[in-house]
């Protein structure tokens, strides 16, 4: 049961890290972005309004796009996470 325990912690790291590379990324975009809308002279308060509207737009194309995946990967951190919850109750 140890090894089991060992992958399923080393799945949600796994899984932890990727969500954590992808903030960074979306990060470094939003700040180049406003970079730039700043030199074209786009005010703070429309900058908020067009990255709202870009943030919102990402999401709804992401989901239409990798919609099953999504779902595999939600499934499959429930699943970890559920595993993660039962191996100390179940007996070995």
């Amino acid at each position: 049961m140890g090894a089991f325990t060992q992958i399923v912690n080393s799945m949600l790291q796994l899984l932890a890290r990727l969500g954590d590379a992808a903030v960074s990324g979306l990060t470094a975009v939003e700040l180049w972005l406003r970079a730039q809308l700043t030199t074209l002279g786009v005010p703070a308060e429309w900058q908020t309004v067009l990255m709202l509207a870009l943030a919102a737009l990402l999401v709804v194309t992401v989901v239409r796009m990798f919609g099953g995946l999504i779902r595999a990967a939600v499934l499959l951190v429930l699943l970890l996470i559920a595993a993660r919850v039962l191996l100390p109750v179940l007996p070995h």
